[in-house]
């Protein structure tokens, strides 16, 4: 018998003699009955019950990490246009569900025009269709695709010839189609890595440079 046995035996003795000292002469037979019993359960309880394991945390990989990894680079002829061709067209659902593009554009001097642009800034534009209209850089002009990487600083598009593209956001201006709506944006204006744009606020009247 080990020495956590005995201890357990001698406090539940001790629990029936003092019982057996205190309550009337008559009760002790029934006591002492219900009390073994009641001991008896809770010794198996606690031989039969196991401490649940603990979970070890799950720690995400850094972005210095992934960028390490490769996750970051796709190679210039490793996605082709038609593969990626479904994200667009559920970008676009996507894109007109937020955008409410089933009611009337609001007017540019409305509140609703304030709620409009937050909601275009802090859209997810992986999926949609871009097209570089002015550029600082003359060899990106003209350059489109669908948008399969946004980052801080870039927009990866893989053009219709099957090219994956690099376009830095802040040397140019872009051109986005969703459904019969064109909207303009100023790459300089979405230099932030997508997670931050969608909990910041930016001025919905700006003076671009470009």
């Amino acid at each position: 018998m080990s020495a956590e046995e005995t201890l357990g035996n001698e406090a539940t003795q001790s629990v029936i003699n003092f019982l057996k000292d205190n309550v009337p002469k008559g009760d002790v037979p029934n006591i002492e009955a219900e009390l073994k019993k009641d001991f008896t359960l809770a010794k198996q309880r606690s031989k039969t019950g196991k401490k649940k394991p603990k979970r070890k945390k799950t720690r995400c990989l850094t972005r210095t990490e992934k960028k390490a990894l490769g996750f970051y680079d796709i190679p210039r002829n490793s996605v082709k246009y038609e593969d990626v061709l479904p994200m667009h067209q559920i970008w676009t659902d996507y894109m007109s569900e937020i955008l409410e593009l089933h009611k009337p554009l609001p007017s540019i001097n409305s509140n609703g025009w304030e709620n409009f642009a937050q909601t275009l800034y802090k859209a997810d534009f992986h999926g949609s269709f871009l097209q570089v209209v002015r550029s600082k850089c003359a060899s990106y002009v003209f350059k489109e695709g669908i948008c399969i990487m946004d980052t801080r600083n870039t927009f990866k598009i893989v053009s219709k010839d099957n090219i994956v593209t690099t376009i830095p956001k802040k040397q140019c201006v872009f051109k986005m189609t969703v459904k019969n709506l064109k909207i303009t944006l100023f790459g300089k204006h979405l230099c932030v890595r997508p997670a931050e744009r969608s909990t910041k606020k930016v001025r919905s009247r700006l003076h671009p440079d470009l």
